[in-house]
């Protein structure tokens, strides 16, 4: 059976996507920086935050960045809509944090409670990758004052790949949250909580997402519905795990590496529809503010051998420790 294909999903071959250098065009009225590599999209960071109407505040409560398919303009990310409309892109948020006697869910964006874009702090494109660093004030919508203070840098990278185009992108993602208050405890569950990668709405209308995950983790079922209420101590500190899925007739791969350092247990996240992440608890001090670093690798292929994959973690790992930390 053909893939049923969304206007704003399906896509087509860029021409020269083989060749060229990355550059970034910056639409600060649209709230949009696309990253291209030739004139094949990247990246495109939505940070817009519009209080028009109950309409646009609900479409721009929180940033994020889509994803495109190597070679193409076929967009692998879902936007706002859809089954979880707050499920977009590549987030992050935690959907029970606190300070003191008070709450906010940066996850669902309810009640006020908001991530609001800032400022771009810096930009880079040459012919090796495309850079960015942007500021991000998580707003409770009580008061003028960010609970937390996000700086957030996006690199992507080409790399070979043996199915055509012939190259992948590889992301790397760092988020620094930083804090005035005495303390913010970020907390919530694996399916509210963490960075996580949200597939485009057609996988969810097929439920046709299938992952991979390390040796001694279970192969079946293909999906992996852990609810941490009955079973706290599974699908737990994997590294790294991936998930393949179809977009405009053609198989996509996501390779989600979590860095060395973060947080223990990381409790993993997987669901048909196409979303995938991690969650861990964390307590963000003035003294201590959190680092998240991560990366995805985006490809046209099927899910690699396991091997590939830890061996892939264990390159970033080593590169991780070779390199200081903010």
């Amino acid at each position: 059976m053909g893939l049923l294909l969304s206007g704003s999903c399906a896509g087509t071959a860029i021409s020269n996507a083989a060749e060229g250098t990355f550059s970034w065009t910056v639409d600060e009225a649209a709230g949009a920086a696309v990253l291209k590599f030739g004139d094949a999209p990247v990246l495109d960071y939505q940070f817009a935050y519009d209080t028009a109407t109950p309409e646009t505040v609900h479409n721009t409560y929180k940033v994020f960045h889509h994803v495109y398919g190597p070679g193409t303009d076929t967009r692998l990310t879902k936007g706002p809509g859809g089954a979880f409309t707050h499920h977009r892109g590549l987030f992050v948020g935690w959907n029970r944090t606190s300070w003191g006697e008070e709450r906010a869910d940066f996850w669902h964006c309810t009640q006020g409670a908001h991530q609001r874009h800032r400022q771009i702090v810096s930009q880079s494109a040459d012919d090796q990758q495309g850079s960015m660093t942007t500021q991000i004030d998580w707003m409770s919508g009580r008061g003028d004052s960010p609970i937390l203070r996000e700086t957030r840098t996006i690199t992507a990278r080409r790399i070979a790949t043996e199915p055509a185009p012939g190259f992948g992108w590889q992301i790397d993602w760092s988020s620094r949250l930083e804090t005035e208050l005495p303390e913010v405890l970020l907390d919530g569950d694996r399916q509210h909580a963490g960075f996580q990668y949200r597939a485009a709405q057609e996988v969810a209308d097929r439920n046709a997402a299938v992952f991979l995950r390390p040796e001694g983790v279970p192969r079946k079922p293909p999906v992996i519905q852990v609810d941490d209420r009955l079973a706290p101590d599974e699908h737990i500190n994997l590294n790294w795990f991936a998930m393949q899925f179809p977009i405009a007739e053609k198989p996509y791969c996501v390779q989600y590496l979590e860095a060395p350092g973060m947080p223990r247990p990381a409790r993993y996240s997987e669901r048909a529809y196409g979303r995938f992440g991690t969650f861990f608890q964390a307590v963000v001090t003035p003294e201590k503010p959190l680092v998240m670093n991560y990366r995805l690798f985006v490809t046209t292929e099927a899910l690699p051998l396991p091997e590939q994959l830890q061996s892939r973690w264990e390159q970033y790992a080593k590169e991780v420790a070779t390199t200081k930390q903010p």
